[in-house]
């Protein structure tokens, strides 16, 4: 009896402690997090987040942010709802190849995104496009192509991930009513997975916002032209205006926090269980 009670005594005992290290981690890295971010905060003096706010500076680079983000973001999410049904429903040749190929924007460093596509427009096919009106280089259309460029792929994920949660045997059973391929597909999938697709929309204009890196090198940073916000901080640190560059943050962190926190809300009842 008392050799059982030693035993149930160490077991709880080293569950407690197994807790204990598994919190000790989460705390310490939700308190990191927490840290860096309110250093910005409490750094800015109230007087130069209002200057920036009213500044008409960031008001064009907020509007072009946005302008630029969401037709990025329409764009990715018509090529990946296709894109992703193709992945998610059929079996084809090449089908691992091709699915690492679109993989590969979110695993590459976005600088190589933006030099890639700078040398693409200096080659032969490039200046063909530009010759007929397709002008991409430092110009505006071509920060929606960068955003297109790294965004598109976490879109196709983000609708794969909503299509593969949905069981397959609500579109047999429509295909057996009736229902066409693709009628099964928009009177069933999309309406199933309409949550995930938003979600997975919303983190996806919330990549194409905060791109910068690519946008540098292929459309560069004037200001009043090719300013987003991004770029807009990138120039006041340049310049050394550290007050201004962190205000600026400052809007760019309540951007993100609540496209994250739509994420939440929409992700979070956009499951659907699978049938077993």
């Amino acid at each position: 009896m008392n050799n059982d009670k030693v035993k149930k005594s160490k077991r709880l005992t080293g569950e407690r402690l197994f807790t204990v290290f598994i919190f000790g981690f989460l705390l310490t890295y939700a308190t990191f997090v927490m840290v860096i971010l309110l250093a910005d905060v409490f750094y800015v003096e109230l007087g130069e987040l209002v200057k920036a706010l009213l500044s008409s500076e960031t008001f064009f680079a907020i509007k072009l942010s946005f302008i630029t983000s969401i037709i990025s973001t329409f764009l990715a999410v018509l090529f990946a709802v296709p894109v992703a049904y193709a992945l998610s429903r059929y079996e084809f040749p090449g089908k691992a190849t091709i699915d690492t190929i679109i993989d590969l924007p979110m695993v590459l460093p976005p600088l190589i995104i933006g030099v890639s596509l700078l040398v693409f427009f200096s080659t032969s096919a490039g200046r063909f496009l530009e010759a007929r009106g397709f002008r991409l280089v430092y110009t505006v259309p071509g920060i929606v192509l960068a955003q297109f460029a790294i965004s598109s792929s976490f879109a196709v994920r983000a609708m794969k991930a909503a299509y593969d949660n949905i069981d397959v045997r609500y579109e047999l059973a429509a295909r057996s009513l009736g229902c066409t391929k693709f009628q099964a597909f928009y009177k069933v999938i999309i309406p199933l997975s309409r949550n995930g697709m938003i979600a997975g929309a919303v983190m996806t204009w919330a990549r194409a916002v905060g791109e910068f890196v690519p946008i540098l090198i292929f459309c560069g940073a004037m200001r009043f032209k090719t300013e987003i916000l991004p770029t807009a901080i990138f120039l006041h640190l340049e310049m050394g205006d550290i007050q201004g560059s962190v205000a600026l943050t400052i809007i760019m962190m309540v951007i993100s926090l609540v496209a994250l926190l739509i994420f939440k809300k929409i992700g979070g009842t956009g499951k659907i269980a699978r049938t077993k």
